[in-house]
C-alpha cells in the first residue's frame, strides 16, 4: 500500500514538474504610458505593443490574443496570418515582424494612425493547451492642440482679465494660470467636445490693474491628467498695453472690447498731432466757424474729428 501511494505521489511530481519547467510566461511587456498623436504628419511612426514572453517549442495550442479594456482587437496563431479584429480592422500593419523565431514572430501589435479612442487598457495573453499568461498596461493617445493662446486685455471697470484657450486636443486638458509664479485665481475650465472626441478649452480670470506691477510674468500651463504631456504659453504685462502681440482666441464681446480700445487710442493721438495754435478761445466761439482756421496741411481726418469736438464743446458752454 505504502509503494503504491509513492509511486502516485511520484508521478505527481514528475507531471507537476514538467508543467512548471514548460508553462508560458510573460517576462516584458511594451505598452508606452502616451502616444502624441501628429495631425499633421501623413505618416506618422505607428504605435508598436511588444509583449516578451518565454515558451517551449514543444508547446502545443500555442495563440497570442491582444485587448483594449477587455475586448480582443488582435490575434496571432503561429500556423496563420494575423488577424486584427473588427474595431482594429485596417489599422494594423499584418506584416511587421518583431523576431525571426517562430513562437515570436507577430508577437507585436503594429497599430497604423491610432485614433484618439485607443485610449485604453491594453492587455496581452499568451496560452498554449498546458498554460496561460496574461499581463496588461494602461495607454493614452494624446492628439496634440491645433492652437494654444494667452492673451490679456483692459477692460472698463479698470480690470485686466487674462484669457487662455487651446483648441482641437484629447483628451480633455486641465489649464492653470500662474502671474509672477503664483497660481492665478481662474474661473472653472470651459470646454466644448466637438467631432472626433476633440476639446476646445478655456480658463480666465480678473485682477484690478492696480494690483499688477508693470512688467509682469504671466504663465498659462496645459497638460494632460496621469501623463507628463506639458505646454506653457507665456507673456510680459506692461502697463498701458491693453493686449499681446500674439493674435488671441477671443469670443466676440472681448473683440469687442480691443477694438474699442484701439480706436480710442487712435482718436486721442489724432488730436495730439493738431498744431499747438488751436487756441481755446476759438473753441468758444458761437459758431463753428473757428474750425476752418485750422492749418489746410492738416490730414482730412484731423480736421474732422477737430471740427466735431468745436461743435461739441459750443454745445456744452451754451448749456452751461
Amino acid at each position: 500500500m505504502d509503494k503504491f501511494i509513492t509511486v502516485k505521489i511520484g508521478l505527481f511530481c514528475l507531471l507537476f514538474g514538467e508543467f512548471a519547467v514548460s508553462a508560458v510566461k510573460i517576462t516584458s511587456l511594451k505598452v508606452p504610458s502616451t502616444y502624441l498623436l501628429d495631425k499633421s504628419s501623413k505618416n506618422p511612426d505607428p504605435l508598436i505593443l511588444d509583449c516578451e514572453y518565454e515558451v517551449d517549442e514543444s508547446e502545443k495550442g500555442f495563440v497570442l490574443k491582444w485587448f483594449l479594456d477587455g475586448q480582443p482587437v488582435y490575434q496571432w496563431i503561429p500556423s496563420k496570418n494575423p488577424f486584427p479584429f473588427q474595431s482594429f480592422k485596417n489599422r494594423v500593419d499584418t506584416s511587421y515582424v518583431v523576431s525571426q523565431e517562430r513562437l515570436h514572430k507577430h508577437r507585436a501589435m503594429a497599430i497604423i494612425k491610432p485614433l484618439a479612442n485607443f485610449t485604453g487598457e491594453y492587455a496581452c495573453m499568451v496560452q498554449t493547451f498546458a498554460s496561460i499568461d496574461r499581463k496588461s498596461a494602461k495607454l493614452k493617445i494624446i492628439v496634440q492642440e491645433s492652437k494654444f493662446d494667452l492673451n490679456y486685455y483692459l477692460n472698463g471697470d479698470g480690470y485686466i482679465t487674462v484669457d487662455c484657450h487651446a483648441r482641437d486636443i484629447s483628451p480633455l486638458p486641465e489649464l492653470y494660470i500662474r502671474i509672477n509664479d503664483k497660481l492665478f485665481e481662474t474661473q472653472k475650465l470651459k470646454f466644448v467636445e466637438g467631432e472626433n472626441n476633440l476639446f476646445n478649452v478655456s480658463v480666465s480670470g480678473s485682477i484690478p490693474k492696480e494690483e499688477l506691477e508693470s512688467p509682469t510674468t504671466i504663465e498659462c500651463f496645459l497638460t494632460v491628467p496621469e501623463t507628463n504631456y506639458t505646454k506653457k504659453r507665456s507673456t510680459i504685462y506692461y502697463a498701458g498695453k491693453t493686449q499681446t502681440n500674439t493674435k488671441p482666441l477671443l469670443t466676440e464681446s472681448h473683440l469687442g472690447t480691443t477694438t474699442s480700445t484701439v480706436a480710442t487710442t487712435t482718436i486721442v493721438g489724432m488730436l495730439q498731432a493738431a498744431p499747438e495754435n488751436l487756441q481755446k478761445k476759438e473753441l468758444n466761439g458761437t459758431d463753428g466757424s473757428s474750425a476752418t482756421a485750422l492749418p489746410d496741411q492738416l490730414p482730412a481726418a484731423s480736421r474732422l474729428m477737430a471740427t466735431l469736438l468745436t461743435v461739441l464743446l459750443i454745445f456744452t458752454s451754451t448749456l452751461l
